[in-house]
């Protein structure tokens, strides 16, 4: 299984977010961790063209909506929210 990391960033709370591209199943997964509590979601959603230039708008924007909902279920599963 091929994956190409599209985009990563850890926001000021700690919590690492990124982008993967599945070149296999032609999908992209988000993955949301939780900084030194071992808490990780994760979806994936099909992309909607193939990334060769960069993610599409939509894929992208899809994606960080993707990564701010799950911020929030790791938010309440720990308790934070």
């Amino acid at each position: 299984m091929s994956k190409t990391i599209m985009w990563a960033e850890t926001d000021a709370r700690g919590f690492e977010s990124e982008c993967l591209f599945n070149e296999d199943s032609r999908q992209y997964e988000v993955m949301v961790c939780a900084s030194g509590r071992r808490l990780c979601r994760s979806e994936s959603f099909p992309a909607q063209s193939d990334p060769m230039q960069g993610m599409t708008a939509d894929d992208r924007r899809r994606a960080l909506q993707c990564a701010e909902r799950l911020v929030i279920e790791i938010e309440h599963d720990l308790g934070d929210h």
